[in-house]
């Protein structure tokens, strides 16, 4: 399990904080490198770009260039223009607090930003209950990405395509997009990001946009896959807000490293912190970076400040002010590339982390790109005839750099083919599926994106919803690590390019390389069967060939079998007094066929999970994976491994007495990941079960040591970085086009004396020592001043691995924080300040105790005075009280700790829950007590609580989600009105009614059972109302009959049904139909009509004079419309009978509501249709016209025999009572 070791926890920063200040009195804190972007503009952009190379990729070190917002749109970048173009589009805030997402719209937030940077102040700013909204990764808008690109330089921007100058060597004509006729293109040159190589749709878009306040953050975090980092702060908020109230300045806290000390600052984390910078779970507090064994560099990054981050730097970022809103995006280049090969997607892997980028992808496609702009060149070389163009093409530096660019890219091709071949087996290839590739293929367990191969299960296929399945599929690393599903064998090879297509794609590119190259050398590359027989070990693809054979198939469908035990493993004996004693288990001394014995355990295992040594030793994939930091792939691949026993660095308890043996030392701290949360769930790791940590190693090789002294591991850590600080950052001419000398590079600091400095920028070269000789490198800094450029002449050594020690490129599996649930336990400060959290003992499976926070007084800050001597701080200088205590095991320290813990629990009568919950015992304790008192206790009243109320966390919910969800919207219920309805065979006048009516009521003949319908103001939107029919059968409704006008459109073929009643001739124009529409829509009554013109009150009686003439204007326009509808023809009584026979399905279509139907849906089935003359009757009892305000009755006609040539419109104005 995850080794119980405390934790470091999450501390805000203080809204009161003197940034200056704590620069100052911290020794390894030093300020950023500063530049002007005007600087760009004198020195050009190829010396810009020189020193982005130079400073940021090769140095490893951040840099700022500030005084962008001078060049920004100051209408556009605004929080008000956001909000007026995007204010309504909804996003994903993240609950920093709570960590989870909450759906809110942009504007929304952005006025509640007040609310939430208001909340805080220096007393209550680690209030852990309060929110923390953080409005990140959300889709750059695309006038933000138009106007960014007019003022970054082209080189560092998002998705750049070529480096080169407009018009430069190797340039086309091309369309110009703004103008009519043609423009010369850009030279050819390589990418200023290598993601432009990919096809569209297999582009990762990473151009965001970070809306934060006041306590938000960034917890420390690498940039994906080794990317480059491009941070500008777009806009922040002033001393005053736009209505004029005072608001706190934006701002932004940075806490960077370089990338020369990322194992340091990894293995710091893991060691001393507790924490893994891969999970990106933690922001470390002030004190633990003071007393950091590394450099600091910090940034205030303000309004117009652009940061470059270097490759695999850890760093951190805190919110400051009522508003900050940056854009960053990433770039991807060759350096990157090898960087995301050799470390990052392994680390990534570990942790099961998205690969966003598809590197492999893009060294695929970027040669692709790079061989046909490198074809282009060869083109123009033959067919120019003027002789310079020919040798501007020869020596132009960017033609150069891109054929090295293209070389290194093509080494790394050639890394990928060797990892995927496969011994040529023609059987074998024929049962190799093949897929396109798509890009859109991620492994199953480690959600990587594969390539080219990999393995797919055909048991575990589950299929979707959607018709599609879901299959398992692995990569090979990942299988190779003994991950898969639980069926462990039997997978199918699959793969998404021919391999004949990439095998013949390298010898063309290979050609091509000794082509500019000049002709074949020592330093050209090899056929790639050439160097397949060059490797000494095996390719990845045959390891988990050979994984296949040799692991064995489960059924996922049925449980595992347990381990058979034997028969006398219960049974008990009895000694000479009588006692009976359980019976030692004996180990079985026989090993099943299959198994080997592990010289670790000496406990037998399936071969197949063993490591096998010619010497007949047998070490388990897990032990060699913790205890001597060996991979299993490096077992499996190499066919001549030899076991730790024959290396004598074997460190079991038995080889430890043999002399001669040097037991080793694990170089790194492993707390072990649960994968659980982020794979398949149909997974499993059979070979190394990556949640065990390897903490009891470290142990036995007494590396656990107390606080206040240094680890072997961090003293490991830190020699390896200042070994590579010592290096000079150079350009090297393998890799890179180096015109003149080579230039080492200092921050800032010239031969001349010029250095960078933010009050001073005009002083600045942009490279400083461009032109100078190069400088001594000295292990000595001095630390920087505010708004200085720190001094230390730092290098980091090449990335290639050439000069790398191998037994430190094993990259250790990432470490898990404590269990979440032990989040809320208690809390402990360092000596140094820095605060640890603990599980909480009331947890059930209660593994560490919880300490009360002892009252420690901060430490004094030391100055920067004598007592430094300006010289670096290093470990050995560091005071005892300075130093965290790597693990709380020393016994020492635990002994106080508990003894204190049990004295406060003894204080406050808790001392045998107190000590039971630390050694993880549980006993019942039975008290007798008498029947009478025990009576009384029971009737006392409970103790009233006398503690103050606690304040409910509901309380502190400042914004909440404005997203409309469907369970919020109830249905505000209509009122209802039941109307009395007639047959159509039945309807007739008022007049006949009223005597029908008296006649019925004389004589004493059963009535006809009543209809009524339920009418509503949303009836006709609706399409139609509910019909209640009162009768003594209450027999069902039957289907309505479709409408004569309706069965006459299907019998044209018309299958759209009119929008209203009458159905104009199509010979008839409808200039006059328009202009009775709007006659009656403009007739309505108004409020204002009856009133004088001199605007005084009129009375009552003229108001409603007035109405009743505009209500018997409309209807006068309503009837001659219909009139103008039905074309002035007179009534005919006939009207041809439509058979419901010619409805499908005996469903009748609904007529959809219109301004001038009025008609209801009848469910009684009648046949019958209006008679001559009638009306409906309405709940207000007259006629409702469409065009009142009044509710809206639909009626449908129902059909029937009636007198032939009855037209649509005299039906509808007979209904209307006209």
């Amino acid at each position: 399990m995850p080794a119980a070791r405390r934790s470091a926890a999450f501390d805000p920063i203080s809204p009161d904080l003197d940034l200056d200040a704590l620069v100052q009195q911290t020794p390894n804190f030093e300020y950023v490198t500063r530049i002007s972007c005007d600087m760009i503009d004198t020195q050009g952009l190829d010396t810009f770009e020189k020193l982005v190379i130079l400073h940021v990729i090769i140095g490893g070190k951040p840099l700022v260039i500030e005084g962008f917002h001078k060049r920004l749109d100051e209408w556009t970048f605004t929080s008000g223009w956001l909000q007026d173009n995007h204010g309504k589009k909804f996003e994903q805030v993240r609950n920093l607090s709570k960590q989870s997402n909450m759906t809110i719209s942009i504007g929304h937030y952005l006025n509640n930003l007040g609310k939430l940077t208001n909340q805080w102040n220096r007393h209550n700013y680690r209030d852990r209950d309060r929110q923390r909204l953080y409005l990140k990764d959300i889709d750059c808008p695309e006038v933000w990405h138009d106007k960014l690109r007019e003022v970054i330089p082209p080189s560092i921007f998002y998705l750049n395509d070529s480096t080169g100058d407009v018009g430069g060597p190797g340039s086309v004509d091309e369309p110009n997009p703004h103008a009519p006729g043609l423009r010369k293109s850009r030279g050819v040159a390589r990418a200023g990001d290598l993601m432009s190589c990919l096809p569209p749709t297999m582009r990762a878009e990473n151009l965001m946009c970070y809306i934060g306040h006041e306590g938000t953050y960034t917890p420390t975090h690498r940039e994906m896959c080794a990317s480059l980092g491009q941070n500008l702060m777009v806009e922040t908020s002033g001393t005053v807000d736009l209505d004029g109230k005072p608001t706190k300045p934006g701002s932004s806290i940075w806490f960077m490293t370089e990338s020369k000390d990322r194992h340091l600052v990894s293995e710091y984390w893991l060691s001393t912190l507790g924490h893994d910078i891969e999970i990106e779970a933690h922001f470390a507090q002030i004190n633990a970076w003071k007393s950091a064994p590394f450099k600091t560099y910090i940034v205030e990054q303000k309004l117009g400040d652009f940061i470059l981050i270097p490759p695999l730097a850890p760093h951190q970022v805190w919110n400051r002010g009522a508003r900050t809103m940056k854009v960053a995006w990433n770039r991807t280049t060759v350096e990157t590339l090898e960087l995301a090969l050799d470390e990052a997607l392994p680390r990534a892997r570990m942790v099961g982390r998205d690969e966003q980028y598809k590197n492999k992808a893009m060294i695929y496609f970027a040669l692709d790109r790079y061989s046909g702009l490198l074809k282009h060149v060869e083109h123009q070389k033959q067919t120019a005839s003027v002789p310079h163009i020919v040798q501007d093409l020869k020596k132009n530096p960017k033609i150069r750099q891109l054929q090295k660019d293209f070389k290194r890219l093509f080494s790394l091709y050639t890394r990928l083919l060797l990892s995927e071949a496969l011994p040529h087996n023609p059987r074998d290839d024929k049962k190799i599926q093949y897929l396109p590739f798509d890009s859109n293929v991620t492994c199953s367990f480690c959600r990587c994106n594969i390539f080219n191969r990999f393995l797919t299960c055909p048991t575990c296929v589950v299929p979707l919803l959607n018709g599609e399945e879901d299959t398992y599929d692995i990569c090979l690393e990942c299988y190779a690590m003994g991950r898969s599903c639980k069926c462990i064998s039997g997978y199918r090879w699959v793969e998404q390019f021919k391999w004949q297509e990439l095998t013949d794609k390298h010898e063309r590119w290979r050609q091509q390389i000794i082509t500019f190259e000049g002709g074949l050398s020592d330093k050209s590359p090899q056929p790639l069967h050439m160097e397949r027989q060059y490797m000494r070990k095996k390719p990845l693809a045959q390891v988990c060939q050979e994984q296949l054979k040799l692991r064995p198939w489960h059924d996922p469908t049925k449980p595992t079998p347990e381990p058979k035990l034997s028969k006398d493993a219960d049974e008990s004996r009895v000694n000479v007094n009588g006692e009976v004693t359980p019976k030692k288990k004996k180990k079985s001394q026989v090993v099943e066929k299959g198994h080997l014995k592990n010289h670790v355990s000496n406990y037998p295992e399936p071969i197949w999970k063993l490591g096998v040594c010619k010497c007949g030793r047998a070490y388990s994939y897990g032990n060699l994976f913790r205890a001597f930091d060996i991979a299993p792939l490096s077992v499996m691949e190499d066919p001549d491994w030899e076991c730790p026993h024959c290396r004598r660095i074997c460190s079991c308890g038995k080889c430890r007495k043999i002399a001669g043996m040097q037991p080793y030392e694990p170089t790194g701290t492993v707390l072990g990941y649960d994968t659980r949360r982020v794979a398949d769930p149909r997974s499993t790791e059979s070979l190394v079960d990556f949640r065990q940590s390897n903490i009891e190693w470290v142990k036995k090789a007494g590396d656990d040591l107390p606080a206040g002294e240094e680890t072997r591991r961090l003293s490991r850590r830190f020699d390896e970085a200042e070994a590579a600080k010592s290096q000079g950052a150079t350009l090297d001419g393998d890799h890179y086009v180096n015109e003149g000398q080579d230039t080492a590079m200092t921050d800032g600091h010239a031969e001349n004396g010029s250095q960078a400095t933010s009050a001073s920028p005009n002083d600045i070269p942009i490279d400083p020592l461009l032109g100078g000789p190069p400088p001594t490198v000295s292990a000595s800094s001095q630390p920087a001043k505010h708004g200085q450029a720190p001094r230390d002449e730092d290098a980091l050594h090449d990335h290639d691995g050439e000069n790398e020690d191998p037994a430190f490129r094993f990259v250790a599996p990432s470490a898990v924080m404590l269990d979440q649930r032990h989040l809320g336990g208690g809390f402990t400060t360092d000596a140094n300040g820095i605060v640890f959290q603990y599980p909480d003992p009331t947890d059930p499976d209660p593994t560490v105790p919880q300490y009360a926070p002892p009252q420690v007084e901060q430490r004094p800050q030391p100055s920067d005075g004598a007592e430094n001597n300006g010289r670096k701080r290093k470990r050995s200088d560091v005071l005892q009280s300075d130093l965290l205590d790597p693990n709380e095991a020393n016994e020492l320290y635990h002994k106080a700790q508990v003894k204190r813990t049990l004295n406060e629990a003894r204080r406050n009568n808790r001392y045998i829950i107190a000590e039971a919950a630390m050694s993880g015992k549980s006993l019942s304790v039975k008290l007798k007590v008498d029947q009478d008192k025990l009576s009384r206790i029971i009737s006392q009243p409970p103790v009233e609580n006398t503690q103050p109320p606690v304040r409910s966390r509901s309380s502190m919910l400042i914004v909440q989600s404005d997203y409309p969800s469907p369970s919020d919207k109830k249905p505000v219920p209509n009122p209802l009105k039941r109307a009395r309805i007639e047959p159509d065979n039945e309807f007739s006048t008022r007049k006949d009614r009223r005597k029908k009516a008296k006649n019925s009521s004389q004589s004493n003949d059963p009535q006809k059972p009543s209809k009524y319908m339920e009418i509503s103001s949303e009836s006709e939107n609706e399409g139609g109302m509910d019909i209640d029919e009162t009768h003594a059968g209450k027999e069902e409704p039957k289907p309505r009959p479709l409408p004569a006008y309706l069965a006459r459109k299907n019998d044209v073929g018309e299958n759209e049904i009119p929008k209203e009643l009458s159905s104009e001739p199509k010979q008839r124009p409808s200039r006059r139909k328009s202009t009775l529409v709007e006659s009656a829509v403009t007739s309505r009554p108004s409020p204002n009509i009856g009133l004088p013109r001199n605007g005084s009150k009129g009375s009552k009686e003229s108001i409603d004079e007035a109405n009743r003439i505009a209500e018997a204007n409309r209807k006068a326009k309503l009837r001659a419309m219909q009139w103008d509808q039905d074309g002035g023809a007179e009534e005919d009584e006939s009207e041809p009978q439509t058979s419901p026979e010619k409805q499908p399905n005996g469903v009748n279509k609904r007529t959809p509501a219109s301004k001038t139907s009025a008609t209801a849906r009848l469910q009684d089935g009648s046949a019958s249709a209006p008679s001559k003359g009638t009306a409906i009757a309405t709940p207000s009892g007259g006629p409702k016209s469409i065009f009142s305000k009044g509710k809206k009755v639909r009626v449908g006609a129902a059909t029937s025999t009636n007198k032939p040539g009855l037209s649509n419109g005299q039906k509808a104005r007979r209904s209307l009572g006209a």
